[in-house]
């Protein structure tokens, strides 16, 4: 594990800041060669390639949001995979609930919420949540449901878009 020391200062190429950061030890190499340059660690994401940009396109289009590659990085206005664990649970699950709701009132149906099986986001003015779902009926038989809820910043609050049952 390396431990790391954060270079601050102006670019001097254009006077932005610079954010680079170099590691100063590391367990791996424990050789005392202080002539070597120190290796930079670029904390922003990285770039598609030309090969992974066409698939993302593609993926995200054809699934209308619901299945996007994790490439690591994020485009301005695209749709990307949430890591779903403790912090963001409970906000999408609970998207996740109101937009079985309005299926269940428009359906007359009565499924209830069981687990959250992925989730994507895309910042638009606020946030809009692609969630796959699980839900079970009165029968006990599990359904897997896509939904789209808009979490808005200008009005507050939360908008279900649709919520449907996917389709294998």
């Amino acid at each position: 594990m390396a431990s790391a020391g954060e270079k601050r200062g102006r670019d001097d190429v254009d006077d932005k800041l610079n954010n680079t950061v170099g590691v100063t030890s590391s367990e791996e190499d424990d050789d005392d060669d202080c002539d070597s340059e120190p290796a930079v660690i670029r904390p922003y994401m990285k770039e598609l390639t030309d090969e992974e940009l066409p698939e993302y396109y593609r993926r995200s289009f054809s699934s209308n949001g619901f299945d996007v590659p994790e490439f690591g990085c994020a485009l301005p206005g695209g749709i990307r995979p949430i890591k779903l664990g403790k912090r963001y649970d409970e906000l999408v699950s609970d998207f996740a609930k109101q937009a079985l709701q309005v299926y269940n009132n428009q359906n007359n149906a009565k499924f209830e919420f069981d687990h959250l099986v992925k989730a994507n986001c895309q910042a638009v003015s606020g946030f809009m949540y692609y969630i796959t779902f699980t839900a079970r009926s009165g029968d006990n038989a599990l359904q897997t449901f896509c939904g789209k809820v808009w979490q808005k910043v200008m009005k507050k609050g939360t908008e279900v878009k649709f919520c449907v049952m996917a389709t294998d």
